[in-house]
């Protein structure tokens, strides 16, 4: 029962982690295209484990996570563009 939290925990890390790196724009373009490669090689495995194993909890928290990254996302893009005025 205990490995089942476990191996929930580690796919949404990677399924946040991999939509992050996949948003994340530096300006760089070497930068970004590395960082949206390594993000779909960890996000794709974390939905494919959260939808596969975990059913209908895996696509809620799946679903949960992409808009807690969207939003985490958006307020520190305009924190960002508010201190460059």
């Amino acid at each position: 029962m205990i490995t089942e939290y476990i191996l929930l925990v580690v796919f949404m890390l990677f399924n946040t982690a991999g939509a992050f790196l996949i948003l994340l724009r530096t300006g760089d373009y070497d930068a970004d295209m590395f960082t949206k490669v390594l993000g779909w090689i960890l996000f794709t495995p974390g939905l494919i484990g959260l939808v596969y194993y975990f059913k209908y909890l895996g696509f809620i928290l799946f679903c949960i996570g992409l808009i807690l990254v969207y939003l985490v996302r958006k307020t520190i893009k305009e924190k960002k563009n508010e201190s460059t005025h």
